[in-house]
């Protein structure tokens, strides 16, 4: 029986050590890597962005509530979220379907289910689930401070001043991992995204200003 169990474990193993591998080479045929990583900084960017814009809003909004500010923040980041997953995949079906046709066309030949359609539709797939998960973990992180804010570990004044701080340490780190991407301009870059939080901020201050 020990023996049996052995057996499908290691098969079961084996199984799926080739699937892995069968995975990673239809990412590198489809070449999605270097897509995926614009998604996923665009769309990073975009869900720690509009945190910021919620949590503006409820300071000119006079309503710094912990439970309200969570449940409209993750609910802009779980709608960016989806939004992100079938635009991505509809566009990258589509681009992806229009080459393999091209191809199909210049070759004269099928490509149901050969290597490259099978990268394709991988590719697509790969692409709409970063694009979908990159502003909903923005958002998630940003928001952490209200988390420790609903179970009273922090004033929901100190979770506001330590979530901004959040997102802009969030927007630097994704500046850094583009010019990291990029090879120069490391400073550049970082400096250019945490600008954008900090533009941001500055406008709802001015807002809050205006309306209070």
């Amino acid at each position: 029986m020990d023996e049996e169990e052995g057996t499908t474990s290691s098969t079961l193993a084996e199984l799926i050590g080739e699937k892995a591998d069968n995975f990673r080479y239809y990412l590198k045929v489809s070449g999605v890597s270097e897509i995926a990583r614009r998604y996923f900084v665009m769309n990073a960017f975009d869900g720690a962005v509009t945190t910021l814009g919620v949590l503006i809003g409820a300071l000119i909004g006079g309503g710094l509530s912990p439970r309200v500010i969570l449940a409209a923040g993750m609910g802009a980041g779980i709608a960016m979220g989806v939004s992100g997953f079938f635009g991505a995949y509809l566009a990258e079906e589509a681009e992806r379907s229009r080459k393999i046709k091209e191809l199909e066309k210049a070759l004269q030949i099928d490509l149901d289910d050969s290597v490259i359609d099978k990268a394709a539709k991988i590719a697509a797939l790969t692409a709409a689930i970063i694009d979908a998960l990159s502003p909903v973990l923005a958002t998630a992180v940003s928001l952490i401070p209200f988390v420790f804010s609903v179970f009273g570990l922090i004033d929901a004044w100190t979770a506001f001043i330590a979530s901004i701080g959040t997102i802009l340490i969030f927007l630097l780190i994704l500046g850094l991992f583009l010019g990291k991407i990029s090879g120069e301009r490391m400073i550049f870059y970082s400096l250019a995204t945490t600008l954008a939080g900090l533009i941001t901020g500055l406008f709802g201050l001015f807002l809050h200003i205006l309306f209070s």
